[in-house]
């Protein structure tokens, strides 16, 4: 199984590094924006992690886990909104609750580094569930086993997740604080 170890960490530091650098030269981005841009890296390579990790990459355990799983393809596959599969309430099933909190930082950061309005909002928060979940699906297909259930769920509670974050950060842009803070970053977000 590969995990998603200090080396594969290293390895995705130096690529958000080198982002950043790329940033920094060629589109003069302020060191501000840097910091919120290398935080926002180093969130994108734990929501990784948690999405996509371990997996299999031996083709010996690959084989295995075809013939123990005993599904081929994408068996485990939802795309009928706010039913559970293993549950009798999608309520019961904690990862959806996870599945917002995991967004809530994406929906904070984004429109701190490209400018955002809520239409844009809106579908970069649906972007998000979705690139993971088809990502999550081609994973599966890749590999000739569901692996990782694709869930149409995981996309609204994702989705969720962002436009809290998003919300929260247009409630402290409301404030004295974030009126005299964030409007440089924030115009269309803070009232003058």
């Amino acid at each position: 199984m590969l995990t998603f170890n200090a080396f594969i960490w290293v390895i995705g530091l130096m690529i958000v590094a080198a982002c950043l650098l790329i940033a920094q030269s060629v589109y003069r981005k302020p060191v501000s924006w840097l910091l919120v841009a290398g935080l926002f890296g180093i969130y994108m390579l734990n929501v990784i992690r948690y999405t996509f990790f371990p997996f299999p990459i031996h083709s010996q355990l690959i084989e295995l886990m075809r013939t123990a799983m005993g599904e081929q393809g994408m068996v485990r596959l939802n795309l009928i909104p706010f039913h559970s599969q293993y549950y009798s309430s999608i309520f019961q099933d904690k990862s959806n609750y996870l599945n917002i909190v995991m967004t809530v930082p994406y929906g904070i950061l984004l429109p701190l580094l490209i400018p955002m309005n809520r239409k844009r909002m809106l579908l970069y928060a649906l972007g998000i569930g979705m690139t993971i979940e088809v990502l999550q699906g081609l994973l599966n297909l890749v590999l000739g086993y569901t692996y990782r259930t694709v869930d149409i769920n995981d996309v609204i509670f994702n989705f969720i997740g962002a436009m809290i974050g998003w919300e929260l950060l247009r409630l402290l842009c409301q404030t004295t604080f974030g009126k005299k803070r964030l409007a440089r970053w924030l115009p269309v977000m803070v009232k003058k």
